[in-house]
């Protein structure tokens, strides 16, 4: 069964075996590294707890990744924030200020310096990443539309970059798990990269596959935390909200 942290596990364990290397995004962008590379980011959109527990898991393999944590009050948990920086991970802020702020882009960009120095105040904090809200009209990313200048963020507000904007993926293979699936373009509507490599698996049987023999060899990783759980009536839970979400977005792409 896959969505699992056996499941994930098993997929760690493949990558290893594969000789990959792993390293966090802040680390990549100033890293000139060569060789088999893979990027784990998780992002947290809710469940905490399931991020801490993966960060664990991680730790105990010797694999470091990045974990991107929205600010809303039940996924801002200083304590376990900490707790995953403390095992070696990345802290980032996923963040979603144009959506908050209802397409308002100057707003959006007080909301956004504002968020990230709650953030600095529990870890450091050096790579953001936008946050899709699928069921919203905005691209949080088109924040960058009033602040271009690179020398923002880097001077004004300390970050290395924006990962989607700030890190070339065409020679990158970009799995990732949005939608509760293994193909990039199936209940997808923003969590997408300009890649040249192809990275759609059917089931985990062909994903394992893939990483114990055939992987390229830059791989982005991504995966959200709330959906793996080894526990069952957890997994049926968040696998029917799943189900449900899928179904509201492509009700939405219809009507737009």
């Amino acid at each position: 069964m896959d969505f699992t942290l056996k499941a994930y596990q098993e997929y760690l364990e493949a990558l290893i075996k594969n000789d990959f290397s792993f390293m966090r995004y802040d680390e990549y962008i100033l890293s000139s590294k060569t060789g088999k590379i893979c990027l784990v980011r998780h992002d947290v959109d809710r469940k905490p707890m399931n991020a801490l527990n993966m960060a664990k898991l991680e730790h105990s393999l010797g694999v470091i990744s990045t974990y991107y944590f929205r600010i809303k009050p039940n996924t801002l948990k200083p304590n376990i924030i900490k707790e995953i920086s403390a095992l070696g991970h990345e802290i980032g802020y996923h963040y979603e200020s144009l959506s908050d702020t209802d397409g308002n882009i100057d707003e959006a960009v007080k909301d956004f310096e504002k968020n990230l120095k709650t953030l600095k105040q529990i870890v450091p904090i050096k790579t953001c990443s936008m946050h899709g809200r699928p069921l919203k009209p905005f691209d949080n990313r088109d924040i960058w539309k009033v602040k271009t200048n690179h020398d923002y963020l880097t001077n004004e507000l300390g970050l290395l970059g924006e990962i989607y904007l700030d890190i070339d993926y065409k020679d990158i293979a970009y799995v990732n798990d949005t939608g509760r699936n293994w193909t990039s373009g199936k209940s997808n509507r923003r969590d997408k990269v300009d890649s040249d490599i192809s990275a759609d698996f059917s089931s985990k049987t062909e994903l394992l596959d893939y990483l114990h023999n055939k992987a390229h060899n830059k791989i982005v990783f991504q995966i959200h935390p709330e959906r793996w759980s080894d526990n069952k009536i957890e997994w049926l839970m968040q696998n029917t909200k799943d189900k449900m979400i899928n179904f509201a977005k492509i009700i939405i792409s219809l009507i737009r």
